[in-house]
């Protein structure tokens, strides 16, 4: 090797060293990374929406990743650039902005602690769009609306908000886009912010209206942006959620027939009732059994659900059964939905042919918004996959199971038992990509919740209350007759002093855990369900899981004091009653719907459902028996 060659041989090491370690080259210039756009940064946090998990329709915004943080950061800048500008000298702004930039900063130095994340927990928020088309919305003239004074075809969109237990301030922030097909030409077509403190549970004041053009290759594109604080237990919920769909000359509809009011007749309150354990003759529906076409209410096993057809003795309607799938059967935990009705996806050049009901991972669900303490609870199966596909309608009838949670660790919000007495509001996203004359599949969605319905608004209680089967009861001429024997007419004892209540319901059913056995020291002896009401000498009304021993109860020969408490193991039939006319009922207070249940006082049914109300801690202890 001459030492020309030397000195080529010894360039080239000295190359391939630089080419691994730039640093040690200072002649080699290393490219300068671009800062990403605001717009390249939201494009992360859509990709992370997509990925997100199958039961939610948002994605929690990861604020260790600096892309998430400088865009949830610009959202929030911009919303309240966007206020600061339209307010004129003096005036006071209407959203706390910077209370939600500081919720945004707590939870973004959390992410960034050095060692493991803290264990998610069962704080339940949810974050969700609702879109509805204005010709739609029957009857009904929305704030939006009036304020725009406007009457051409627009899409209403509500940024929903809710969180178990409530936030102490909740805040969120929608844009509407107008697209083309692949979602990357976008420009806005509305924006709109809003907030709520004070321990708010449910947060739906964020409204827009769309008006967008009606073309076979353009849609909408809908994103909200939420920020949450707890402050009890210190925890913040950020997220991103969006949705597509089209504006159309004729829009998509949903016609719902289940769940519905058992009859046409007026109700003394707008609440339909599903009673999956136990219930009388409100039950609008009930687990069944099915004996050739007789559908018998709350036996051993239930084969489904169905509408009442009769009350006195309850039955249910062969036409409205709704039987479980293959492979489910009844889980006295799981929440169930009766769901029947008919999509019709619209047309724009022509009808529009449904060609999925779904478009990963954009879903069709059913949720349950627990207006009361917040929250919700979602379906635990995509029900895209109910609706037969091919034409420009399609039809759902099935029982749904609404037991998911939607806080990361599963958490124990959405059972039967922890929603029992609850007044819930129904709520469904129908998301179809349906051909509608165009060069491609658009995307057609609406959503609807149970109180906006043009026809039958209505919420939805799940109930329950009883007593053991053989449980004597103390009728107005003082006889002991066991509770399963009591009819409708007939009158029991109210209190110590002779007061008598006419029977008006009969509520019966089966309980598959254990009883109260609660025992006092004059020997009464009752066994009731956990939640049964029962009144302490104070006056003060408790439910039976909660009698201790050496309280002092109310009894047929005075006050006694409770000696034991106990589970003992039950599995069979529970009966309860609900008494008092109107005319009986119209000098009484909330705790004297009474009886007598082995001598020792106790409340009816009313009773139950005001004691387990979650919209009071304790019914009114001013009057007493």
């Amino acid at each position: 090797m001459n030492v020309l060659q030397g000195r080529r041989m010894a360039r080239l090491a000295m190359l391939a060293g630089c080419v691994s370690l730039l640093p040690g080259c200072p002649w080699i210039v290393k490219p300068q990374t671009q800062p990403k756009t605001i717009e390249e940064k939201r494009d992360v946090v859509v990709a992370a929406f997509e990925q997100r998990k199958s039961h939610e329709d948002f994605v929690r915004l990861d604020l260790a990743n600096d892309d998430h943080y400088d865009y949830a950061l610009h959202r929030l800048q911009q919303a309240a650039a966007a206020e600061a500008s339209s307010l004129q000298q003096g005036q006071t702004p209407r959203r706390d902005f910077a209370r939600a930039i500081q919720t945004l900063e707590i939870a973004r130095a959390k992410a960034l602690r050095p060692g493991p994340r803290p264990k998610p927990t069962d704080w339940n928020c949810d974050h969700f769009l609702h879109v509805q088309d204005s010709r739609t919305v029957k009857g009904t003239r929305t704030e939006a609306l009036d304020k725009a004074q406007d009457n051409r075809p627009a899409l209403l969109v509500n940024s929903y908000a809710t969180c178990a237990g409530g936030a102490h301030h909740v805040f969120t922030d929608v844009v509407a886009y107008d697209s083309d097909l692949s979602g990357k030409k976008q420009t806005v077509l509305a924006k709109s912010a809003g907030d709520e403190a004070d321990d708010g549970k449910t947060f739906d004041d964020t409204r827009l209206v769309v008006r967008a053009p009606m073309e076979a290759n353009r849609k909408v594109v809908i994103e909200s942006m939420m920020v949450a604080r707890n402050e009890k237990t210190d925890e913040e919920h950020v997220s991103f959620s969006s949705m597509d769909t089209t504006l159309a000359p004729e829009p998509a509809t949903f016609t719902l027939d289940h769940p519905r009011f058992a009859s046409s007749e007026p109700r003394p309150d707008i609440n339909l009732t599903t009673c999956q354990l136990r219930g009388g003759a409100d039950c609008d529906y009930a687990m069944v059994s099915n004996a050739s076409g007789t559908l018998a209410p709350f036996p051993a096993q239930s084969t489904g659900l169905a509408l009442r057809k009769t009350g006195s003795p309850w039955t249910g309607d062969p036409t409205a059964y709704f039987p479980f799938q293959t492979g489910q059967t009844f889980v006295a935990s799981n929440i169930y939905v009766p769901t029947q009705g008919t999509f019709d996806a619209g047309a724009m050049s022509a009808p529009c042919t449904i060609q999925a009901m779904k478009k990963d991972p954009m879903t069709t669900r059913l949720r349950l918004i627990k207006t009361d303490t917040g929250g919700t609870c979602t379906t635990t199966a995509d029900l895209s996959d109910a609706f037969p596909v091919g034409g420009k309608t399609t039809s759902i009838q099935r029982l749904v199971n609404v037991s998911q949670n939607t806080t990361a660790s599963g958490g124990t919000g959405c059972t039967m038992e922890s929603i029992v007495n609850e007044t819930v509001v129904l709520s469904m996203t129908l998301y179809a990509m349906a051909n509608c004359g165009g060069p491609a599949a658009v995307p057609r969605a609406l959503t609807f919740t149970s109180t906006a319905l043009p026809t039958n608004p209505f919420r939805l209680n799940v109930l329950n209350s009883c007593m053991a089967e053989g449980t004597r009861i103390t009728k107005a001429d003082g006889t002991l007759v066991p509770v399963e024997t009591l009819r409708v007419g007939d009158q029991v004892r109210a209190n110590a002093k002779g007061r008598v209540l006419t029977v008006q319901d009969f509520i019966f059913g089966r309980e598959p855990k254990p009883l109260v056995r609660l025992r006092d020291d004059q020997g009464h002896d009752v066994r009731l369900t956990e939640k049964h009401p029962v009144l302490l000498s104070s006056g003060l009304v408790i439910p039976a899981e909660k009698v201790q021993v050496k309280d002092t109860v109310l009894t047929q020969s005075g006050t006694a004091t409770i000696t034991a408490t106990e589970r003992v193991p039950y599995d069979g039939k529970v009966y309860n009653l609900k008494l008092g006319t109107p005319e009986e009922l119209e000098s009484l207070g909330p705790n004297e719907r009474t009886m007598f249940a082995e001598g020792m006082l106790v409340g009816d049914d009313t009773m139950q459902r005001e004691l387990t109300s979650p919209r009071r801690a304790a019914v009114d202890t001013s009057a007493t028996p």
